[in-house]
């Protein structure tokens, strides 16, 4: 399945981070990299490969597909998530899918775990119990 990039647009189908994605970072000659790599090492792989290193505070540019926007080193890999790969958080408690890591991560603490009923007859009566799967 081939996702197209457009440039400042997330590819469609959302990412998840277990995804593996194609780096499109500019190594500075018109070229992308294009190395594959599961979209959880994105982190490394900026340090390791395109040399985005330094204080957290310190502004850097995103290279990723034209973009060249400057932001400090601690947002560059969630800007690539959210405005370059679309990553998607989906719960699996209910269902619902959240676009940012944050507003899933404050989603969890309010949805409760799945329940399993289980009914049981027993002497012309139904039992009903749930659980916490």
């Amino acid at each position: 399945m081939a996702i197209e990039y457009t440039i400042g647009l997330a590819p469609s189908p959302p990412t998840l981070l277990k995804d593996k994605i194609i780096c499109l970072w500019d190594r500075g000659d018109g070229v992308r990299c294009r190395d594959v790599l599961k979209g959880d090492a994105l982190s490394l792989h900026l340090c390791s490969v395109h040399g985005c290193r330094g204080a957290e505070d310190a502004t850097l540019t995103c290279w990723w597909d034209g973009c060249a926007q400057h932001m400090e080193k601690c947002a560059l890999v969630k800007h690539i998530q959210d405005i370059h790969l679309g990553v998607t958080y989906p719960c699996r408690r209910c269902g619902v899918t959240f676009t940012g890591k944050r507003s899933f991560e404050l989603h969890l603490l309010g949805c409760p775990p799945p329940k399993k009923r289980i009914e049981v007859e027993l002497f012309e009566r139904t039992l009903v119990f749930e659980r916490s799967l």
